[in-house]
Formats: C-alpha cells, sequence, structure tokens
C-alpha cells in the first residue's frame, strides 16, 4: 500500500510543515541543548519496531517515544499532529523509514537542525540515479522486513548516541548485544526458513513481505501483480492471468497475504490460492498488540516454514 494514492497524505508540504512546527523551534532548540547537558537523549522514532530497538541501545541514558503505534491503523494515512511536531522538534535523535513511507518524519528531521537523524533507507543506501533519495527512495520501503535490520539500526544507534554521549559508548555497545542476543530465536528460524525455501517459489498479493522473503533467497513470482496492488492499482488482466496459471501448473508452493489490504482482487487472488489447496500465509505491515519484534518477525517465519513443509 504506497506511493500514487496516498502522496498527498506523505508528502506534507513543506510548508505545512514550517507552519506546525514554528511556534516550537525556538522553545524546542533550548530545551535540547538543555537535554545534551543532563545526560538524557530524547528520541522519536516513526515506527513502533523502530522505537523498540532505539529503546533497548538507549537503556537508561533517555527516552524514546514511537509515534505510530497503534497496530490498527493503516501507516499510509498516518497524519501527524502538532503534538507530533513538537516531539521532533524536542528530541536529539530521529528515526525514520525513509523511502517513500514517513516523508513527514523526515521532513520533521529537516527542520530540526540540531537533532541525529537516522534513516532506513540511507542505511541501506538506496538511491537514484547515484545519488540518496530518502525522500522517494525506488525500490521496497518495508525495511522493518530485511532480515538484517534489528542488527543495522542498533549499529547505528551505538554510533550516534555516542556521538551526543561519548562517555557512555560501552552501555550503548553492551546494551545492543544483549538486544541481538534476545533475536537469536527469530535468527535460527530465518535460517530454517532459508532452507526450506530452496528451490521453491512464491507469490504475494502485495509487496510487504518481500524484503524477507528475497534475503532467505527466496523466488518471488508475478511481481507486477503485488506491486500494482501496493499502489492502489487494479493488477492487469495479465497479471491476473499470470497468478492462475502460476497456481495452476503447481509453481507456488506459498502466497504472501497482507489482511491490511482489503482491495477485491487480492482476496480474489488468494482466494484462488487456496481454492487450489495453495498454503496462504498471513504477512502484516504494522506489529500487533502485545507482540515484540522478534515475536512479530518469528511468528510469521514460522507460519512460513510451516507452510513451505505442508
Amino acid at each position: 500500500m504506497k506511493k500514487q494514492n496516498r502522496r498527498w497524505v506523505l508528502a506534507i508540504p513543506a510548508v505545512a510543515v514550517v507552519a506546525m512546527i514554528g511556534g516550537v523551534i525556538y522553545q524546542a532548540a533550548t530545551k535540547n541543548a538543555t537535554d545534551c547537558q543532563s545526560g538524557k537523549i530524547k528520541v522519536v522514532a516513526s515506527l513502533d519496531s523502530y522505537g523498540e530497538i532505539a529503546k533497548a541501545v538507549l537503556g537508561n541514558q533517555g527516552s524514546v517515544t514511537s509515534v505510530m503505534d497503534d497496530p490498527d491503523m493503516d501507516p499510509h494515512e498516518f497524519e501527524p499532529t502538532t503534538s507530533d511536531a513538537k516531539l521532533y522538534q524536542q528530541a536529539n535523535v530521529i528515526i525514520s523509514n525513509g523511502g517513500g513511507f514517513d516523508n513527514w518524519s523526515l521532513n520533521f528531521a529537516k527542520q530540526n537542525k540540531d537533532a541525529k537523524a537516522v534513516s532506513l533507507a540511507r542505511l541501506y543506501h538506496y538511491t537514484d540515479g547515484g545519488h540518496d533519495h530518502d525522500d522517494d527512495a525506488i525500490g521496497n520501503e518495508h525495511f522493518w522486513y530485511k532480515t538484517d535490520a534489528a542488527e543495522q539500526l542498533s549499529k547505528q544507534l551505538v554510533k550516534t548516541y555516542t556521538q551526543l554521549e561519548p562517555s557512555k559508548k560501552a552501555y550503548f555497545q553492551s546494551n545492543a548485544a544483549k538486544y541481538m542476543a534476545s533475536l537469536t530465536d527469530l535468527q535460527a528460524m530465518q535460517k530454517q526458513v532459508e532452507a526450506d525455501l530452496k528451490g521453491k517459489a512464491v507469490m504475494a498479493t502485495e509487496p510487504v513481505f518481500d524484503n524477507t522473503l528475497i534475503d532467505l533467497g527466496a523466488t518471488v513470482l508475478n511481481q507486477s501483480f503485488s506491486k500494482a496492488v501496493d499502489e492502489h492499482q487494479d493488477p492487469t488482466p495479465t497479471d491476473i492471468r499470470a497468478w492462475n496459471s502460476a497456481i495452476d501448473d503447481g509453481k507456488v508452493a506459498v502466497v504472501i497475504y497482507n489482511p491490511q489490504s482489503t482491495g477485491k482482487l487480492a482476496k480474489q487472488a488468494m482466494q484462488y490460492a487456496k481454492n487450489h489447496n495453495v498454503p496462504v500465509v498471513q504477512a502484516t505491515e504494522t506489529r500487533p498488540k502485545g507482540d515484540t519484534y522478534a515475536e512479530w518477525q518469528y511468528k510469521q517465519l514460522k507460519a512460513l516454514d510451516e507452510a513451505l513443509k505442508s
């Protein structure tokens, strides 16, 4: 679910952003300086999964606020408030997804010249014509589904936090190591799925989970179908025929379905797979309430592995 129909929502005009936060710039800048001197780092993350990682590495050296933390929301329809703008102006560290997913977060980060800005799009070197293109990266912007996302972000946050509190470097490194150790089960499941995916192909109604699938070596068929759904367009008749033919010919081991995408053709494609005894595995765009990032990812991978073995 991404760029075409939501661009008016996410790409908040620069004038609107400036107007929203203009009244708090001076006060927030003063507070930023005070926070740094007192040894307390304030972090704001656009997504709760990133906020979880940020808090784990930060420990007792400050606070973390995640802006989008409602599992029932469509993140592409999120509209920031004046209160959100204040959070960004009071932050020492700002974590955005980038890649066209949360342009509002990137815009707020640009307005806070004193904060350290971290973008997952930049961590993964998403480029357009050789230049960093945070606002509208080419490719799949669901970076939290990269299998090494927690590791990449943890490493970057150690560096970022250390720039603000050099004396706490060892503490941040220790926290990052502890967090990564907590992901042992998830990493083991990733390896298991990778082994069970060998020689098999999958299809998805939407490319939310594709970063994980591709990292684990999956062959993902008919990506033009999922791309159309992602852009709130109808897949073409050619895409639909290709979807059905791949299932009819027994080429598809598993279909990935995002239940948060309620398009008619996506539902029909999912049902076609079920009617032809192809397992369907759900992968959501937002983290379920009550689950940690690792638990969320583990459960989906386990369901995928069970489907591959069925």
